[in-house]
């Protein structure tokens, strides 16, 4: 008997300090706020490659992009092509402040497929945020990851901005999807 639990204690010791390793492994979640570009014909500050959960699985899928619109935010130039910005309280646009915009959050896989992360600026963000929306578009694995990883995704890049929103604006009680298709579901 003595040796049975030898054995299995020895088995189980590796295994101990997982938790451990795997908590070193997670970073801090933030938003580099010395990393904004700027889109001055829409009027759009913007910033892509965020990483949302603290042990991606595939950067291509489990990255987001955020695009706000100017009057909510106020900037310094950096000199290199990227701005350090910070919320601007009292900015409006169509009747929304950085307190009270609402954040739209596009799903579009059809067919539960993966949506890639943006890798660039969005030019139909701009549709949204003429409006006042803040607009987040984050990657998702799709069905090729097993279900329900997409969703998963969602929710995490979700969490992540509610986790960050003193440095960011919108309202994120007011946080809505969209989609067609697999999206729409």
């Amino acid at each position: 008997m003595k040796r049975l639990l030898s054995v299995m204690l020895t088995l189980c010791l590796p295994f101990s300090a997982l938790p451990l390793a795997l908590a070193q492994e997670d970073t801090a979640l933030t938003v580099d706020m010395t990393k904004w570009q700027y889109n001055a014909d829409d009027g759009v500050y913007w910033q892509v490659g965020i990483v949302y959960c603290g042990s991606p699985v595939n950067l291509t899928y489990e990255t987001l992009g955020i695009f706000v619109p100017e009057a909510y935010m106020d900037s310094v130039d950096n000199g290199d092509g990227t701005y350090t910005c910070a919320v601007n309280s009292t900015g409006e646009q169509n009747g929304y402040t950085a307190a009270t915009a609402p954040i739209v959050l596009p799903v579009e896989t059809p067919g539960y497929a993966a949506m890639a992360a943006p890798t660039g600026y969005i030019s139909g963000a701009a549709s949204y945020t003429d409006a006042g929306f803040v607009y987040l578009y984050a990657g998702c694995r799709g069905r090729d990851a097993g279900a329900p990883a997409g969703v998963t995704d969602l929710k995490a890049a979700i969490r992540f901005y509610r986790s960050v929103e003193e440095l960011l604006p919108g309202d994120t009680e007011r946080i809505f999807t969209f989609g067609m298709s697999g999206g729409g579901a």
